[in-house]
């Protein structure tokens, strides 16, 4: 997601020095782990053989070096010299099986600048830890993760973001341990139909990224956002990297779709091209249909996804892409959580004020601001029904099996940006990558000022955790990986019709009678939600939907079960 940063950028810009997290100045992270490789990891015989990047712009320029070290706990496992003649330097190492722990172990891994060799400075301080873990296994739980900036996890340190911590509960619960293959890229939009050309995705091998500077598909600098490589570019790329490291997949988490559409100028204001209509919207870009031969976004003169995005293959055919990867993977799409709700805070004015939107564009922008928190809800609804249509068509033409699942976050209105119970960036300089945006923004970015604060709106460490956890109670996923149940099967009761501003009465089942003993966490669908002690609940729809309902039920051992309906609702 790209441009719901831009929605109280007026007011964020203005909200404090440039700290990140804990007060800590942004330069001292560096020098900077940017990404470290192990494989294999977990490994079955033989050394793990690693590959770290160090990010420091300051350090290239003057040419120093910097000391490395990998550690588990106070024992040092590896490390090195690097000599950073370019802004990122590249150091391998390996570490024998017989120093492999056999259960899972953290690692930390970082960097300082060395002592002159001279005398004349002594060692820098230590920059940003790394954290992984290590371990021994022969066969990991394998997660590729593709999409844009939620499924790249906006703003937050690798192993904060939901796809690591799924594939991390996945190994811990399985207890095979867990690989995970990050492919996303914030800005991405879900097909760039003239991109490669003739939109042939092998084509995408034959493309390097900046962002990406050790060339393995992976986008260390995912947080600089770009519209490219897309969401089935990306799916190219995990499948060449399988195909080359001789493994399969087990699970792809994926995404898009919404830069398609043009997060703020579109979603929100409605004023990019083709995004007036919002549902009809959704379903060209979300669903692939209804585009037209000629993309009239094309040439808007400001930054939008819209240019790259419009019309092209929907959310079944990237679903359909990710399974035939090597392993024919299961695949979870993630629903989309609520970034703007009508309890965020007002939208202000001077949001519109960005570089080619001007005259009547600007005029309509700033008229339509009192409705973008509404619009936001409506596309959160109907690009997450878009979502579970594709899910269900892909599963329905399998000839292997039901292999998809749209899966939701359990997120509600109140969990958006500047509300009461927010589990989404507030600001642009809190966020654990801001240290890595402050010098990466201004050297890769086309749009450097949009790229700093690109954080806001998207989920927080909080809201990452929430999205794995939901993801973990899902039955699909849990009979696809042999997770036991955790209450009984149980069925929830949704009426044949409905009508806004009436009652609609809710209900679970287990055997045909009410269950007893348990807590229910109610989400309607339309971004509220309500806990009771009874199985039965009314809820009232102000908007007609569709609606999906899902219940949470809590039994006095702790242990939950989700539930969803078995079909939307739609209010008359």
């Amino acid at each position: 997601m790209i441009g719901a940063v831009a929605v109280l950028l007026g007011q964020l810009l203005g909200a404090g020095p440039a700290v990140a997290r804990g007060g800590v100045l942004p330069g001292a992270a560096f020098p900077l782990v940017l990404d470290v490789d192990m494989t294999p990891n977990p490994v079955c015989s033989g050394p793990v053989r690693g590959r770290v990047e160090i990010y420091d712009p300051a350090a290239a320029k003057s040419g120093a070096t910097v000391e490395w070290r990998v550690r588990a706990g106070e024992e040092q496992l590896a490390g090195g010299r690097l000599d950073m003649g370019a802004t990122v330097g590249t150091a391998e190492f390996s570490i024998p099986y017989d120093r492999v722990p056999a259960a899972e172990t953290a690692l930390q891994i970082d960097a300082r600048i060395a002592a002159s060799s001279g005398g004349g400075h002594a060692s820098g301080r230590y920059g940003k830890v790394w954290r992984d873990t290590i371990r021994r296994g022969c066969d990991p739980v394998r997660v590729a993760s593709v999409g844009d900036s939620v499924v790249w996890g906006q703003g937050l340190d690798h192993d904060q973001k939901f796809p690591y911590l799924t594939g991390q509960s996945l190994g811990r619960e399985t207890g095979r341990g867990r690989q995970v293959m990050d492919y996303a890229i914030s800005g991405a939009v879900l097909d760039a139909p003239d991109l490669p050309a003739g939109n042939n995705d092998a084509d995408c091998l034959r493309t390097t990224e900046k962002q990406d500077p050790d060339g393995d598909g992976e986008m260390e600098f995912g947080e600089v956002t770009q519209q490219t490589p897309d969401v089935f570019c990306q799916l190219e790329k995990a499948g060449a990297q399988a195909r080359a490291g001789g493994y399969g997949l087990d699970l792809v988490v994926i995404n898009g779709c919404i830069n398609d559409l043009d997060p703020f100028f579109g979603i929100g204001a409605g004023i990019t091209p083709g995004s007036e209509d919002l549902p009809k919207a959704v379903r060209r870009e979300c669903s692939g249909v209804g585009a037209a031969a000629e993309n009239p976004a094309k040439d808007v003169p400001y930054f939008s996804g819209a240019k790259v995005g419009y019309g092209g293959r929907g959310m079944r055919a990237a679903i359909e892409k990710a399974h035939s990867l090597p392993g024919h993977p299961k695949v979870l799409v993630a629903d989309f959580y609520y970034a703007l709700s009508r309890s965020s805070s007002p939208v202000p004015v001077k949001t519109c004020s960005v570089p080619g939107v001007t005259g009547a564009r600007l005029a309509s922008c700033r008229g339509a601001l009192g409705g973008v928190a509404g619009r936001y809800e409506q596309y959160t609804q109907l690009a997450n029904a878009a979502y579970h249509q594709a899910a269900d068509a892909a599963n329905e033409a399998s000839t292997d099996g039901a292999y998809a699942v749209a899966a939701d976050g359990l997120f509600t209105v109140d969990n958006a940006l500047l509300t009461r119970d927010s589990k989404v960036w507030n600001t642009p300089v809190t966020d654990p990558a801001f240290p890595l945006r402050t010098r990466a923004c201004p050297e890769l970015s086309a749009t450097p000022a949009q790229c700093l604060t690109a954080a806001v709106a998207h989920p927080d460490i909080a809201g990452a955790r929430q999205y794995a956890d939901a993801f973990l109670l899902n039955p699909s996923v849990r009979a696809w990986f042999g997770l036991p149940r955790q209450g009984p099967r149980a069925r929830l009761h949704v009426p044949g019709s409905a009508r806004v501003g009436g009652e609609v009465p809710l209900s679970v089942t287990v055997g045909g009678k009410p269950p007893a003993g348990y807590r229910y966490h109610w989400y309607f669908g339309d971004g509220t939600q309500q806990e009771t002690s009874e199985p039965a609940v009314t809820h009232v729809y102000d908007r007609g939907g569709p609606w999906l309902p899902r219940v949470v039920m809590s039994g006095p051992d702790g242990g939950q079960v989700l539930v969803e309906a078995g079909r939307a609702l739609v209010a008359g």
